[in-house]
């Protein structure tokens, strides 16, 4: 029989919750650890090894980090599954969440997907397949970002 872990569980319940009513809540920077936490245990390992101060935008570093290397070792399905994760942050975040999201996550990954023929030893069907999971309000933003006039 398998070991309750309560406040294992309420996270678990808090994080489909956020998933599920992201329509209805804003989700605010002190719930998105704990979301992150639970959608990708191996990103929980690496935040709760920071040195520094955690703060949503070193989470929000982290977050594109791993993407980042998973894209790198072609695991497309876990990379698909962090997108999903960083286009509802970006669609339900409040302000700050958001602002991480778009000024960290959402140009760190872009540079860094449209730059990989020149970078990574991928081969250009895996490039291709990257390219095109980055879609929807995340590459909205990057579009955004890359093309919006200057100040």
């Amino acid at each position: 029989m398998e070991e309750m872990n309560p406040t294992a569980d309420l996270i678990k319940i808090k994080s489909e919750l956020l998933l599920k009513n992201t329509n209805m809540q804003t989700i605010t920077e002190n719930e998105v650890l704990s979301l992150l936490s639970m959608e990708l245990p191996q990103l929980d390992a690496e935040i709760k090894n920071m040195s520094n101060k955690v703060s949503i935008y070193n989470v929000i570093s982290c977050f594109a980090d791993m993407t980042k290397r998973m894209a790198k070792i072609g695991n497309l399905k876990e990379v698909k599954h962090c997108f999903s994760l960083a286009e509802k942050l970006l669609q339900s975040g409040n302000t700050t969440v958001k602002n991480a999201i778009e000024n960290v996550y959402v140009y760190s990954l872009g540079t860094y997907l449209y730059s990989l023929g020149a970078i990574v030893d991928l081969s250009a069907s895996t490039a291709t397949q990257l390219r095109d999971i980055f879609s929807g309000s995340l590459r909205k933003e990057y579009y955004k970002q890359v093309y919006g006039k200057g100040i």
